[in-house]
């Protein structure tokens, strides 16, 4: 099984260049149809045929090895987590196929070339999951002791580590494939700053849509760099601490060690692809760079988390960096980049790129700083959660003193920035969503479950602050956006307060389970699921899309959402209500981007 599990991980690396091999080149339609080739199970095999069969025949090969797995695997291990892993691998391999061959029916779409890249690498992914479910077999009753530190933000590192490289691919596969590899210019001269071929200037910050998402891949490359360099040196220095060391343990550092030599051969491969005017032979291997340091990556997660479980530490520390970081609650400010991105985007009119980093810049740090300053007024509430327990401020790792004066710096700051460097309006609004977040919502949810009213209105702001940002006036499309952020956070919340309702009742936080019941809670989130699907179709409605695809996704996504909340109403067990609210919780991670992607995709069309 190791045998055909590291061949089925090499024949898939080896699957991923050939595919870069096959763009670059220019054989991407080499063969005119799919599945066969002229017609024909096996073409003559010469020039841009054989690049390109030779690709759907490795590509058969991995489908092959899949099963293979799949088959062994519950052979061996039955209804097992490696098993389960191996199907849903399968499943990918062959969603892998059809996206190759949607690729070939509509000549080469970016969205879906881009989607065969990213779904490429969570396949190469679970194949070295299920490599490591093999390997820990045989030393999970091992345990490993460290005379040193164990630091508990390594996890949290290298996790972010490995999603950002993956959002490095997935920004680099976006922009190769728009064709805008070459749109700063080629050779040495154009290796850092663009010389914007649309504009016909040179800038470190062009102007015109292509030049500046071809440079924001550049500038993400080096702030990437910089994160996997600073993770593997914390990661070294707790790793090498083991006492007896094993050949697991050793391993491991000879990952740390080989990841920040990686990142600098992917930086180095990048400007010379550039300089090299995109030369088949450089871009293909900085493809090869980028799948060889995700590969490395995700192993080291893996194995720090397993570390994490069998080690046993004398002493832990958290990192400062991340601690700090995560004051800002990054998810949250990942949410609102996102919004705060599509409401520039569906503004729909012309801004310039140093505009746009601009507003989302601004917009991020009121954001980060007014969840600080919410982590700082909630410091002595978050001590008596279990899930919060172990927050920076809660637990005094950042003083008490030093977070409120950073925190409110930094909210003063972005206001600032965004009077100055966006506009005024946007600015209010930034300022009335900190208001409603920090002095009327974070006070009133000790007092009455309706707060979550309050909570959602600086939720759903940063859409229209995007909209706001470029216009400088409300227009329907802000609205819209607004509406369906407010109504998302309703059953989005009242999941999460199913979930932990006994962790907010420790905490003297009221919530609808604990005062009205799960049934009646749940009864609620299932009529704003309802409200949330008619605000959806209001872009048809108001005449900002008459996109039929927009009209179909809004309405059988919307449906499968109702109908998933109306079945918490079915449900009386109690454990089951947990369980069911989880997986509603879930879902409504998948209904927010798919919806707003969607919209992003059929605007103007």
């Amino acid at each position: 099984m190791k045998v055909l599990i590291g061949f089925t991980i090499l024949v898939t690396f080896a699957l991923i260049n050939l595919g870069g091999f096959v763009h670059n080149t220019g054989s991407s339609l080499a063969c005119p149809d799919w599945p066969l080739c002229f017609g024909q199970v096996m073409p003559k095999m010469e020039g841009g045929v054989l690049i390109e069969h030779s690709h759907r025949l490795l590509g058969a090969l991995v489908g092959f090895l899949s099963i293979m797995i799949c088959f062994l695997g519950f052979k061996k291990y039955g209804k097992s987590k490696f098993f389960k892993t191996s199907l849903v691998a399968l499943a990918l391999v062959i969603f892998q196929g059809v996206l190759g061959g949607l690729t070939v029916i509509f000549r080469l779409p970016t969205i879906v070339s881009t989607a065969h890249l990213a779904t490429s690498m969570i396949v190469f992914g679970l194949f070295i999951y299920l490599y490591h479910l093999y390997q820990i077999q045989n030393i999970s009753s091992e345990k490993f002791k460290s005379a040193g530190t164990w630091n508990r933000s390594l996890i949290k590192l290298s996790t972010f580590a490995l999603l950002f490289i993956y959002a490095q691919m997935i920004l680099g596969a976006s922009m190769r494939h728009l064709g805008l590899g070459s749109v700063c210019g080629t050779g040495w001269e154009n290796a850092f700053a663009c010389f914007d071929l649309v504009l016909f200037e040179k800038s470190w910050f062009p102007n015109s849509f292509p030049a500046a998402l071809h440079m924001i891949h550049r500038y993400f490359a080096y702030f990437v760099g910089f994160f996997v360099v600073y993770f593997s040196v914390v990661g070294f220095k707790s790793v090498k601490t083991f006492e007896n060391e094993t050949p697991f343990q050793n391993a491991l550092k000879i990952k740390l060690v080989l990841l920040p030599i990686l990142i600098l051969l992917q930086i180095k491969l990048g400007l010379l692809a550039v300089a090299t005017s995109l030369g088949v032979g450089a871009t293909t291997l900085h493809l090869t760079g980028a799948a060889l340091l995700f590969a490395v990556t995700w192993k080291i997660l893996l194995e720090m988390n397993f570390l994490k479980k069998k080690g046993e530490f004398q002493n832990y520390s958290y990192d400062k960096l991340v601690d700090y970081f995560s004051t800002t609650k990054p998810r949250l400010s990942g949410l609102v980049i996102f919004t705060a991105g599509i409401g520039i985007y569906l503004a729909g009119v012309p801004v310039t790129f140093t505009h746009v980093l601009a507003s989302l810049v601004s917009i991020t740090m009121l954001v980060g700083g007014a969840c600080s300053l919410n982590c700082w007024m909630e410091r002595d509430i978050d001590k008596r959660m279990a899930r919060t327990a172990d927050r920076p401020m809660a637990t005094g790792r950042i003083g008490s003193m030093f977070g409120f004066s950073a925190s409110a710096m930094l909210c003063m700051v972005a206001v600032i920035l965004i009077f100055t460097w966006v506009n005024a309006l946007t600015a209010i609004l930034g300022v009335v969503a900190m208001i409603t977040y920090l002095l009327m919502y974070t006070p009133a949810k000790q007092r009455t479950p309706y707060a979550v009213f309050l909570g959602a209105i600086p939720g759903a702001l940063p859409p229209l602050m995007g909209q706001t940002a470029v216009t400088g006036d409300i227009q329907p499309i802000g609205l819209v956006l607004f509406g369906i952020l407010f109504l998302w956070q309703l059953p989005h919340f009242l999941a999460i307060s199913i979930m932990h309702k006994k962790d907010y009742g420790e905490a003297g936080i009221i919530v609808f389970p604990n005062t009205i019941g799960l049934n009646r809670t749940i009864f609620k989130m299932f009529s704003y699921a309802i409200l949330l699907v008619g605000v959806a179709y209001l872009p048809i409605y108001l005449g900002i899309t008459e996109s039929t695809l927009y009209t179909a996704v809004t309405v059988i996504l919307g449906s499968l959402f109702c109908i998933y909340a109306y079945k918490g109403l079915k449900i009386k067990n109690e454990n089951l209500i947990t369980t069911w609210a989880r997986k509603f919780f879930f879902s409504t991670l998948v209904y927010l981007p798919v919806q707003l992607g969607v919209l992003v995709v059929v605007f103007n069309n």
